[in-house]
């Protein structure tokens, strides 16, 4: 089995979806875990990131079971099998006096993560993903770019369970077309994935799958096709890096 690990239920998709697309139409087994899929408790009041991204997602107070309907939409259409592993969103995540971990869009993207959520985030992604690490040959993960703590995290787990000559990260789409310019992990090489035509339509048909993330990621459905064949058309494809040692080795 080849594993992609999402933090979030779009991820995978956004930045992977035509290497997905190639692996399973050449039969091989892709599995795409997606971490924080969980519907917040009904007693839980929203913080004030939760009630942002509930206005942005149209999808109602308890808006996962919409937007996992959304990923298994777009896997059946990449090929790939969807698992959920039912965690919690940074949104929704709060300390052992029950207030929220993050209260704004600033403190999750780009903000440091929070103590408590290497103490009980973090482990708990380990424990989900260890078994489908074991039995996978590749596990791809995220970069972390754009340092939203969920991504953070999930690149941390998947660093712990695997060999680093396993793991290939890949570019968190959109965060990574936002750079001007874009540095190079350290002690990291990349591996382009030239896309054919059909590969960048099934990126794209898998990502408007995810219609309720369309207007806050991209401003408007409308607007995803372009801003995706462009990066696709700057990068040469899809990139995806991985550790080397000093000589330049793959490790």
């Amino acid at each position: 089995m080849i594993l992609f690990v999402a933090p979030h239920l779009d991820d995978v998709a956004l930045s992977c979806g035509g290497l997905v697309y190639r692996l399973a139409s050449a039969g091989q087994s892709v599995a795409i875990a997606t971490v924080c899929t969980a519907d917040q408790p009904a007693d839980w009041p929203l913080s004030e990131a939760a009630q942002h991204e509930h206005r942005q997602w149209q999808l109602g107070d308890r808006p996962y079971q919409g937007r996992r309907a959304e990923d298994v939409c777009a896997c059946r259409l990449l090929g790939a099998t969807p698992i959920h592993l039912n965690l919690l969103d940074a949104i929704y995540r709060r300390d052992a006096h029950g207030a929220p971990l993050y209260t704004n869009t600033n403190d999750f993207i780009g903000g440091a993560v929070h103590p408590r959520d290497w103490q009980v985030q973090l482990p708990q992604a380990q424990a989900a993903l260890a078994p489908l690490v074991r039995a996978a040959t590749w596990v791809y993960g995220p970069l972390a770019i754009g340092g939203h703590v969920d991504h953070v995290i999930v690149r941390r787990a998947v660093e712990s369970l695997a060999g680093r000559s396993a793991i290939r990260y890949y570019e968190d789409f959109p965060y990574a077309d936002k750079l001007e310019r874009f540095d190079p992990p350290r002690g990291c090489a990349f591996e382009r994935v030239a896309l054919t035509a059909r590969e960048v339509d099934a990126r794209i048909r898998a990502i408007a799958c995810y219609a309720s993330q369309l207007p806050a990621v991209f401003g408007s459905a409308a607007a995803m096709p372009e801003r995706v064949r462009n990066y696709v058309w700057r990068a040469g494809g899809e990139r995806y890096w991985f550790v080397v040692d000093s000589t330049g080795a793959d490790k």
